[in-house]
């Protein structure tokens, strides 16, 4: 129920299937602890909704 509203209503993506493991193991080899994590949808026109396309920017 809690996806629904929030996908449909506030337009929030989920991140809860994400491999975080590649950026643990990037953050913890050089000692930084911070990232700014946002989601990239594809660039196509006149479509909706997008595969989860996350970055992270350490």
């Amino acid at each position: 129920m809690m996806h629904q509203q929030l996908l449909a209503k506030l337009r929030m993506p989920l991140g809860e299937l994400w491999r975080l493991g590649p950026l643990a193991g990037h953050m913890r080899s050089s000692g930084r602890w911070d990232a700014f994590i946002t989601i990239k949808p594809l660039n196509i026109t006149g479509r909706t909704g997008s595969p989860a396309n996350a970055t992270a920017l350490v």
